[in-house]
């Protein structure tokens, strides 16, 4: 069965079973927007991404994510935490594919095994090994002030939202004005400073860079408000990368807007590299149908020169994202993209049809 039939043949399964029941009341929330949350509510990495924390991986993705929960099945006793001071942890992803003329693939686009070594309440050491050799691997040292932290290591600076679909155009386009599809310049050996107090969220990370210290570095805030029913985020970042001859550099403004069930993340990014400025806009909306289900659309923009009529791209795509159970979710789009052909875009409009499975725990 091609990639396509088996979108639409599980498109129609899952909205029918999500259609089965009403939302609940507190809806599932897809990221911290929904609760209004700090990223460190479900994951290891005080800036997010990555290990999720207990917390997340035996409360709330079992009981507010996860569609359906599973017996153990003679499982019983076997988690995340191997010992009070070890806990594992794994995501693994694969994107099945299918263009206009037929043609599809198979591609892994994530898998990564973590390992967190808790020493003691104020130490810790994590590990993420992932495809093709990326990893990180830091310290974290809650020993600052207004819940602070240090961390040292090699990891992922933080930098606006770290938005899990990789062709966003604020994660593909970001330093790399061709695209990447596993943006790699962004892992870096780091010292980050942060600090987590009441609705401000800071951090300033050192990274090690060709030119010297200095010469690369990220910061990151956030400041979070939840009036009412209504959960609001407002953010701005920095990122300047030096390489061998030259540096690149981006500015983000971003944020959040979550009221019941419909969740709206946006991301405007100026990017600056071989004397060109250019822009990214990155969108994602969902609608909560009922636990478990998202109904998902994303747009996403890039002019890689907006000085000049070099050519842009976008990207329009709906689907829905729905996790199954605690241990396996779906993701199925359509997506178009659309060209503006110039001196630094030379590519030709498609649609294609996407099914990401995610095993993870």
């Amino acid at each position: 069965m091609k990639p396509a039939s088996i979108l639409l043949t599980l498109a129609a399964v899952m909205l029918a079973a999500g259609l089965l029941e009403p939302a609940a009341a507190l809806a599932t929330p897809r990221y911290s927007a929904q609760y209004g949350q700090k990223c460190n509510l479900c994951h290891i990495n005080p800036t997010g991404g990555g290990m999720r924390t207990l917390y997340a991986s035996q409360y709330l993705v079992p009981t507010e994510m996860a569609m359906m929960t599973t017996p153990d099945d003679g499982l019983e006793g076997i988690r995340p935490d191997l010992s009070e001071a070890v806990t594992v942890g794994v995501d693994l992803r694969t994107l099945l594919y299918e263009g206009e003329d037929g043609r599809g693939s198979v591609v892994p686009m994530q898998s990564d095994v973590y390992l967190h070594l808790q020493m003691n309440d104020s130490f810790a050491a994590a590990v993420e090994q992932g495809r093709g050799g990326t990893q990180e691997v830091y310290g974290l040292a809650y020993v600052l002030p207004a819940d602070g932290y240090l961390k040292a290591g090699s990891f992922t600076p933080a930098y606006g939202w770290r938005f899990a679909d990789h062709q966003q155009a604020s994660r593909k386009y970001l330093l790399e004005p061709n695209g990447s599809d596993y943006p790699s310049q962004l892992n870096a050996a780091a010292v980050e400073l942060g600090f987590h107090h009441g609705p401000l969220v800071l951090s300033s990370s050192l990274l090690g860079g060709t030119g010297g210290n200095g010469d690369s570095y990220a910061a990151r805030v956030v400041l979070r408000h939840n009036p009412g029913p209504l959960n609001l985020a407002l953010g701005a970042s920095v990122l300047r990368r030096q390489q061998a001859a030259t540096h690149r550099r981006a500015v983000a403004g971003f944020g959040y807007l979550a009221l019941g069930p419909v969740t709206w993340l946006w991301q405007v990014d100026e990017t600056g590299h071989d004397g060109r400025l250019g822009r990214l806009v990155s969108n994602e909306l969902a609608v909560t149908v009922r636990q478990g289900f998202d109904l998902r659309a994303v747009y996403s923009f890039q002019d890689p020169d907006r000085a000049l009529k070099n050519g842009s791209r976008s990207r329009y795509g709906a689907g829905f994202d729905t996790l199954i159970t605690p241990f396996f979710g779906i993701l199925a789009q359509v997506v178009r993209h659309e060209f503006e052909t110039g001196v630094l875009v030379d590519e030709q409009d498609y649609t294609q049809t996407e099914l990401v499975l995610h095993f993870l725990y």
